[in-house]
This record gives structure tokens, sequence and C-alpha cells, in this order.
């Protein structure tokens, strides 16, 4: 277009350049938007095997690319960087130290009852060896073992499940079971003096610890 000669496609292009028409280009970009806040921790695992020492946990924040403010001279954002992730890795991944059951002293179970445990966290979980207790009819107490056969591992930062299995046929009766790992000890307390723990009731339940 030359000075003083109008038509659709100059003055459709007269916006694109500074003081037309010296064509001084007027340069402008695809606009970014700012970072978002950082995710939460997400994890990438999960503990289980006993070599497991532990898992990776990532977060990301990310951005948006908005190439309606660019023009023909402008450069499009959309290959910068739209989102950024963020990885750690946690050792968290322990194995069970101790488990206990303590019985209130109306306890009774029977003088041929096995008792073991159950230790669960979301989809891992594992067994000791039967009888973890055997016959622990002494009355009222803590009843502390080692949980043979129970090799997994645990995330120490989470609750489990715990889970009391008999082969007696009359009621368990029990005030906490717990689990230690990592030095802590997740323990569940019943809602009043004791439990009683059924065969009827699938031998015990999953009860959730702190």
């Amino acid at each position: 277009c030359m000075v003083g000669v109008g038509c659709t496609r100059c003055d459709r292009r007269k916006t694109d350049y500074k003081n037309f028409p010296t064509c001084e280009p007027d340069v402008k970009d695809g606009t970014l938007s700012a970072w978002s806040s950082w995710s939460s921790w997400r994890d990438e695992g999960t503990c289980g095997p006993s070599y497991k020492k532990g898992y990776n946990q990532k977060r990301t924040r990310t951005r948006s690319c908005d190439d309606s403010t660019k023009n023909v001279h402008g450069r499009s954002c959309r290959g910068d960087l739209l989102k950024e992730e963020k990885t750690r890795f946690l050792e968290v991944c322990k194995v069970v130290e101790w488990v206990y059951i303590q019985l209130p002293d109306y306890y009774y179970a029977g003088t041929t009852a096995d008792l073991w445990m159950g230790i669960r966290q979301g989809s891992n979980q594992c067994k000791t060896t039967r009888p973890t207790w055997d016959a622990p009819d002494d009355g009222e107490g803590k009843y502390y073992r080692k949980p043979y056969g129970c090799t997994n591992t645990f995330d120490s930062t989470k609750s489990v499940d715990l889970y009391l299995y008999s082969d007696s046929d009359n009621a368990v009766y029990v005030s906490r079971m717990a689990a230690k790992i990592n030095g802590w000890y997740k323990t569940w307390y019943s809602s009043g003096a004791y439990k009683a723990i059924e065969e009827d009731e699938n031998n015990g339940r999953w009860t959730t610890t702190n």
C-alpha cells in the first residue's frame, strides 16, 4: 500500500505496524499466563516387597498459552514450557518389627486357640505365621510377638489395617492391637472395654489404626 492509496487489505494490515506506512513491525507475541500453584504430592509407587526402600512422589504446576494476542510478526507461545514437574524419593518403606494384642482380664479363647495377625495397607498385605499367639490365656496384659511370616514393607508415615485371626469357636476379647513399624506403634483401640471377635464375623475385622 502507498500513502494516500486506500484498500481493504491495507487497512487490515495497518494494525500490524508502527507509524504506518514506515513498515516498522509492531511485534505482538502470544501471552503466557502465570504459573499455577504446585499440586499436592502424588504417590508414584507403593511399598510391599521386602527389598523396597521407598517410592517416588511427583507434583506439577502448569501455565497456559493465549495466542489470541499474537499478530503476524509475533511468535507463538505454544512451544514454550507449559508444565513443570518435581520428583522426590521417600525412603519410608519399613518392615514390621513387632505385633501385639492387649487382652482384658475377662479374656477367653480356649487353651487350644491359635491367634495370628493380618496387616494391610491398600492392596499390600501379609499375615504373621500361625500361631503368633499360642493360647495366650494368662489374662489381662499385652502379648508381644515378632511378626514371623510377614516380610512385607509398609509406608511408615501412613496408617495400616489390622486383622486378628483365631482358630477358636469362642469369642476373642481384645482391647488393643498394634503393629510396630519404624519405631512407631500403629494401634487400634476398641471403642469400649473390649471387642469380642467372633468366628461368625470372619474371625475378626479390619480396623483402621493411627
